[in-house]
């Protein structure tokens, strides 16, 4: 219990030390900005643009909750996402101007300020920009949607790949990247459920140039089997593939592929390909495992 109200204590401290270094920053910028008279209001003035700044953010924010949950359930929760997204973006451009007008700025005052303004967004703003146009880029090109199980591969996070002895008949290719479900695309992040289970939040900035693999639904999905001995392989297939098309994870029965992956002094080394009713590859090819395993253990008592 200690622990808690010290946990909490910690982080209401925090948020209060961060809103103290906003408003020093916010009067620091505005007394500057004042010296030069590119904003003419009073402090007074000010306050009130602050005053509708913060309940314009809020009221975007329960309007946007409140669009997601409405269209999430007359259509799915992948549109529900996008329409969040596409009226934030519209929102906070017309709350951007609202301000602008009850700051009293006028265009000649934006184009006089204009090589200030650009400076200090240069200096201080480009990551957040870039994220922004980033998440309106990813909107507009739908690479990919809230839902989908998507791998990310990019060059500003490193990943160390843990390597394991390798079979001479292994073929797979490995995809080094971070593979997981899209939970959620706002204009500056894109949240990642991994498959190991935490929350990856990656800006959108890095999205745009990263490599993104969907899997689709259904998926091709390869299972190799290791049978003892040296039965007669066509007989083989056969009870193989009759064993996997019954299996209730298969779309198309009749394009099961079996084939003999390779053939070594002790052992007969299968490969199935079968499309699957899943994004996953491991529950699939668990299921296909065991209906091989019972096949050829029925299949081998036969013959001995």
């Amino acid at each position: 219990m200690i622990r808690v109200n010290l946990a909490r204590a910690r982080k209401v401290l925090r948020e209060v030390s961060v809103i103290a270094v906003l408003l020093v920053v916010g009067a620091a910028i505005y007394y500057v900005l004042s010296a030069l008279r590119l904003i003419p209001i009073s402090l007074a003035a000010a306050a009130q643009v602050i005053a509708v700044l913060i309940l314009g953010a809020l009221t975007v924010e329960l309007v946007a909750r409140g669009l997601r949950g409405m269209t999430s359930r007359a259509f799915d929760v992948r549109r529900g996402g996008e329409v969040a997204v596409a009226f934030r973006f519209l929102a906070y451009v017309a709350l951007a101007l609202i301000v602008l007008a009850f700051a009293g700025v006028t265009g000649t005052t934006l184009l006089a300020g204009g090589t200030f303004a650009g400076l200090v967004l240069g200096l201080a703003g480009t990551t957040v920009l870039s994220n922004i146009i980033g998440g309106v880029l990813l909107l507009i090109a739908h690479p990919y949607e809230i839902g989908d199980r998507v791998t990310v591969t990019t060059w500003q996070y490193g990943m160390v790949v843990p390597s394991y002895p390798g079979k001479f008949f292994s073929d797979d290719r490995l995809v080094v990247g971070y593979t997981g479900v899209v939970q959620d695309l706002s204009l500056t992040y894109t949240s990642l459920t991994l498959d190991e289970g935490p929350l990856m939040k990656i800006p959108n900035n890095v999205m745009v140039q990263a490599a993104v693999l969907k899997h689709a639904t259904p998926r091709w999905v390869r299972t190799r089997y290791e049978v003892a001995g040296h039965p007669d392989p066509e007989q083989l297939i056969e009870t193989v593939e009759v064993a996997v098309r019954r299996n209730p994870w298969i779309v198309d029965p009749f394009r099961v592929q079996v084939t003999v992956q390779a053939i070594t002094p002790t052992s007969t080394i299968l490969a199935i390909d079968a499309l699957c009713k899943s994004a996953f590859e491991d529950p699939p090819r668990s299921s296909i495992l065991i209906d091989v395993s019972r096949a050829l253990s029925a299949f081998t008592t036969a013959g001995s």
